[in-house]
């Protein structure tokens, strides 16, 4: 089945969703035409490719496809937690760390969500407190309820971050203690990961059924599922695949960061001098 049958069973706006689209295009244009601080390509590439992956996991087919399958909502949800705002961060300019921390309302949030000790358990415990059977199948067939989850989800996804980029200020880490950081929240979420892949039964009565609540960025819709089912990817076999898929990108996204952190933290150490601005390498 190609894409534009599949846009005509669910409509050019379930599958693109262009109202996010326009929100995102918006975002990269006044980031391009505004910044300050002489960011370089990698940089720019870096917050445009964050701003890409945000929407393709919100609002372009994976979206829609993920209320499907669960194996594509796991990776929807990974890109969106595990992967997307570290490269939205590590694109940043240092000065906008510093306007945010100058707002109040912002600094008290992330005097919260933004606390490592308290991040590391704020995020993994939302994240497998919304993978409980009960609770994920109530989110996916209640619009508000998944809106305010999923919003809950991205904050503190953001808070997660924001020790690791932050370059100077409140919870700004070593690149020691960043190292620690990751490895721990690595350690994490591997028991609601494992707990799905070894699960000898369904987990979750969201994607027995042939009608499906989309819950869409800016509205939701119920649909009656086409006949898109792949013989050799079961029930039980997509929910498997789902815990493997969430796992397999958060030890690719962590790796790097740990691989990439502790690189250039040995070659600065060793050279005894700095490169120029790095946020994964301040205190």
């Amino acid at each position: 089945m190609d894409l534009l049958t599949i846009v005509k069973a669910y409509g050019f706006r379930a599958v693109f969703s262009p109202e996010l689209l326009i929100g995102i295009a918006a975002i990269a244009y006044f980031y391009v035409k505004y910044r300050r601080g002489g960011n370089s390509r990698a940089e720019t590439a870096y917050f445009l490719l964050g701003l890409f992956l945000f929407y393709l996991a919100l609002g372009g087919p994976l979206n829609l496809f993920g209320h499907f399958w669960f194996s594509v909502h796991m990776l929807q949800q990974s890109i969106l937690y595990l992967v997307a705002p570290p490269l939205i961060y590590r694109g940043m300019p240092a000065e906008w760390f510093e306007h945010i921390l100058q707002n109040k309302v912002c600094k008290a949030v992330i005097a919260v969500i933004g606390n490592p000790l308290i991040a590391i358990f704020l995020f993994n415990g939302a994240l497998s407190f919304y993978h409980i059977p009960f609770i994920f199948d109530a989110t996916m067939s209640n619009y508000a309820l998944h809106n305010m989850l999923h919003l809950l989800l991205l904050l503190t996804a953001f808070g997660l971050w924001w020790p690791v980029y932050n370059p100077a200020g409140l919870y700004s880490l070593s690149p020691l203690k960043k190292m620690a950081y990751i490895f721990i929240n690595g350690i994490m979420l591997t028991p609601a990961c494992a707990l799905i892949i070894f699960a000898g039964d369904l987990l979750y009565t969201t994607y027995t059924g042939s009608t499906h609540l989309l819950c869409l960025p800016f509205y939701s819709v119920t649909v009656e599922r086409l006949p898109l089912s792949l013989d050799w990817l079961t029930p039980l076999n997509d929910q498997q695949l789902g815990g493997v898929v969430m796992k397999i990108v958060q030890e690719v996204s962590y790796g790097c960061m740990l691989g990439y952190i502790f690189f250039q933290w040995y070659r600065q150490e060793k050279d005894g001098a700095e490169d120029g601005y790095d946020p994964l390498l301040q205190e």
